[in-house]
């Protein structure tokens, strides 16, 4: 079965043929990610839209995601841990981090301070209390 960890979230869908796209686009229904053939996206208009992580080709420059941050736990240098990150939603320009507890997270580049790839630790400081 297909998993969010399997997933990179591309954007909301707003042209219908686009030759760039992998054979298949996936589109969550019912908490299940449903695949879709790209030259049939037509009726997709206005969901958001994700592919494979292996249909993607690396970055040359080894650079992450932030899709490669969920799972990870969030520590801020003064509050100290903040939770899991369960999922992050890219579909706006603010991009946020649900936690396994529910609660929304602003990720923004000014914020981390450093990643723990090896312990899964995204350490930042924030400039508000959460």
């Amino acid at each position: 079965m297909i998993t969010a960890k399997d997933l990179i979230s591309i954007g909301v869908i707003k042209r219908t043929r686009d030759d760039s796209l992998p054979e298949f686009v996936f589109v969550q229904r019912d908490g299940l990610f449903v695949p879709f053939r790209s030259s049939e996206i037509a009726s997709l208009r206005g969901e958001e839209a994700f592919v494979l992580r292996s249909d993607i080709a690396e970055e040359e420059d080894g650079l992450m995601t932030w899709q490669d941050l969920v799972g990870y736990t969030i520590e801020d240098d003064e509050a100290g841990r903040v939770g899991v990150i369960d999922y992050i939603d890219e579909s706006t320009i603010n991009t946020l981090a649900t936690l396994e507890d529910g609660r929304l997270v602003p990720l923004h580049e000014d914020f981390i301070i450093g990643i723990d790839e090896e312990n899964h630790v995204l350490r930042v400081h924030f400039p508000f209390a959460l």
